[in-house]
């Protein structure tokens, strides 16, 4: 399309076919999950749970994520993208059940289990995505995508904190009795969301890869399949550049510090600063709104400095803010830390996501997709989000750490994380060279 043309459809011409379809969903997702998501830390308390079971559940779910990735992005290049996202968000949907009926920490665990194993479909949403965003526009577009959902995710931590409230307020029963009931209720409204999305999915995606250009495999082939899947990781490591192995270091690198530190965020605020419950889904709020008011410049900076360029202003600013967390001193501090590292994710993800992206053909991306994921360096503040199958064994060993070394002492985790990040950013300056011609 030439540029006359997409002046006069719009700077949001792009924003349509698989892309409009991958937006509603993820805004159906945002509003119900992030209602809940910001509080499951305080979930596994209150059933029971210490700290320690906080990062060993968080461990068990992301090495469960790992099981069937690499069959997801096997798939996702040789069956097509479609109808596996559609079936799969079936069963991830139906993954949320446990999480609905829970009366103890161990059932908690055994959905988290299930809810990350059976997201083997990213790396076949991701690959979609890719393939349905034109090469120019791709920071505007990743960065877009992000922003919508987030438009609506802003207020529902906010809901969720309300809803909290009220239930601790109204129901005569305890404060952690009356957490319990709201999440459940929570957890159910996500459960019937994730029906509704899966039929969209199936309804409205249309294919990206020919009938050519795909296989056909019966339930007998499912031996062959698992096989295949995984010694294409081996091929997939091979046909790396420098530049990509470098990126899939650093996520490494990163996503056992992040997986460290994430599920501990709200706890730290609550426990050392002093923050509530209902006030923690405030300071999502808050961040929530600012982080979208930035989320399509941050984009235009991808576009208009290069991805390498945003992802350094990002990563070059996180470590001092991570460091600063372990000194705030109330509601505003707290907030205004998780403010500017929503806004760090704002330019690092789409940053990372068209870097990625314009590295890797069209032909490789569900496969180098479930190795490594499409996001790069994402600051959680509370589960960890992503990755692919080399990212989660460090993320899940960083979890289990994570939960022992907040036991033995908060500041720390937050000492260790930030100076791993500045690590990760200096090898992103010297190691990383953005490619001369991005793949369509």
């Amino acid at each position: 399309m030439t540029e006359a043309l997409q002046k006069e459809q719009g700077m949001f011409w792009f924003i349509r076919g698989n892309i409009r379809t991958l937006m509603i969903c993820r805004v159906l997702w945002s509003l119900s999950t992030s209602i809940v998501y910001p509080y499951f830390s305080f979930y596994i308390l209150a059933l029971g749970g210490t700290e320690k079971e906080i990062g060993l559940i968080s461990s068990v779910g992301i090495l469960a994520g790992m099981i069937l990735y690499p069959v997801g992005g096997f798939l996702a290049d040789r069956v097509g993208r479609v109808k596996l996202i559609g079936y799969s968000t079936v069963l991830y949907a139906l993954s949320h059940i446990p999480f609905v009926i829970a009366n103890n920490w161990q059932t908690l665990a055994i959905g988290q289990f299930l809810a990350q194993l059976l997201l083997f479909y990213t790396p076949a949403m991701n690959a979609l995505s890719s393939d349905s965003l034109p090469p120019g526009v791709r920071g505007r577009g990743f960065a877009i995508m992000m922003a919508v959902p987030q438009a609506i995710r802003i207020l529902a931590p906010f809901i969720g904190g309300q809803l909290i409230a009220y239930f601790q307020t109204t129901s005569g029963l305890t404060e952690d009795l009356a957490l319990i009931r709201a999440v459940k209720l929570a957890w159910s409204i996500a459960f019937l969301t994730g029906l509704l999305v899966a039929y969209l999915r199936l309804r409205y995606l249309e294919e990206t890869i020919e009938d050519d250009e795909s296989e056909k495999y019966s339930w007998g082939d499912l031996p062959r399949v698992f096989k295949e899947s995984y010694l294409s990781i081996i091929e997939s490591v091979r046909w790396m550049d420098r530049s990509l192995k470098t990126i899939v270091l650093i996520e490494m690198v990163t996503a056992f510090f992040v997986a460290m530190s994430a599920p501990f965020w709200s706890v730290y605020a609550k426990a050392v600063v002093g923050v509530s419950v209902p006030e923690w889904g405030n300071v999502n709020l808050v961040s929530g709104v600012v982080a979208l008011i930035f989320a399509l410049p941050m984009g235009q900076v991808v576009d208009s400095w290069g991805a390498k360029k945003a992802i350094l202003a990002g990563m070059l600013t996180a470590p001092l803010v991570i460091f600063l967390f372990q000194y705030t001193t109330g509601f505003w501090t707290v907030a205004l830390a998780i403010t500017v590292i929503s806004v760090c994710n704002k330019i690092m993800i789409p940053g990372f996501s068209t870097l990625i992206a314009n590295m890797i053909p069209r032909e490789r991306r569900g496969r180098l997709y479930s190795l490594l994921g499409e996001r790069g360096v994402q600051i959680s503040w509370g589960n960890f989000w992503g990755g692919g199958f080399l990212i989660f064994p460090p993320a899940a060993m960083g979890a289990w750490v994570g939960g022992q070394l907040y036991a033995y002492s908060p500041t720390l985790v937050w000492q260790i994380t930030s100076v791993a990040i500045l690590f990760s950013a200096l090898m992103v300056l010297f190691l990383v060279k953005e490619p001369e011609k991005a793949q369509v």
